[in-house]
């Protein structure tokens, strides 16, 4: 299962919501498994949590789901009252569609050896702009800050900056090609998001990295180099598992 439950959500649930997907293949897609817990917002813990909010966005005429991927200082998209929103930011993602949104992160750990559960909170929306960002200008702005990004890599000195995860790198790379996709998901977004995963894959090594082959120095240096390419990463996923949802909206 994708560890962006949101994002394979929005675009497999604005697949089934246009009529190209059958239910039962969203919910596989997504994981409704044991594991996944209704939380917060839902009136009933004993119905799965995903088919009861796509039920609902089905009557309530919601055409299309919006994925949202907010970090701290930088929130463009998300919607809904407070705790929901404080919800959103801590997971990392949220998707929207008509009055309500869902976000999702994994129960806290125990003693026992059980698997975490993956717990979704339902919370009521607000009528927001949604956080636009159109594939060539996304694609334009991820090219260019691979571009500045390895510029900045060679005056410093990649050898030092990424040779502790070297042996992982070789996997991270592979991460574009194990999408979790509707096959009627735009092309164009499709090649998007597989090299934005990529990306995304080598920056969760990085921040697991404590090999000690670099520095606390180095490794805020890194960090601070890493900052603007980690922004056009994050901006292609949104436009990318919203592709479909921008051509409902046309």
């Amino acid at each position: 299962m994708s560890h962006r439950h949101c994002a394979v959500l929005a675009a497999w649930g604005t697949a089934w919501l246009q009529g190209t997907e059958p239910f039962d293949a969203v919910l596989d897609a997504v994981g409704t498994g044991s594991n996944s817990v209704a939380g917060p917002g839902f009136e009933r813990a004993d119905v799965p949590p995903l088919s009861s909010a796509l039920s609902d966005w089905k009557r309530s005429g919601t055409p299309a789901l919006r994925l949202a991927l907010p970090v701290p200082g930088d929130v463009r998209g998300l919607a809904g009252p407070a705790p929901f929103r404080d919800a959103a930011v801590r997971n990392g993602q949220a998707v929207f569609g008509g009055p309500f949104g869902l976000t999702c992160g994994l129960s806290p750990e125990t003693p026992s050896s059980a698997p975490r559960a993956l717990v979704w909170h339902r919370g009521p929306v607000e009528e927001s702009s949604p956080d636009y960002v159109s594939l060539p200008d996304a694609e334009h702005e991820l090219t260019e800050a691979i571009r500045e990004t390895a510029s900045l890599f060679a005056q410093r000195g990649a050898t030092s900056w990424l040779a502790d995860i070297a042996p992982a790198l070789s996997d991270a790379r592979r991460a574009g090609e194990r999408l979790n996709l509707p096959a009627s998901h735009p092309p164009r977004a499709v090649r998007l998001i597989a090299q934005a995963e990529r990306l995304s894959a080598v920056f969760r090594l990085l921040d697991a990295d404590s090999t000690g082959e670099i520095n606390v120095a180095g490794m805020r240096e890194r960090a601070a180099g890493l900052a603007p390419l980690r922004i056009a990463v994050r901006r292609a996923l949104i436009a990318g598992y919203n592709a479909a949802a921008e051509v409902t909206a046309t």
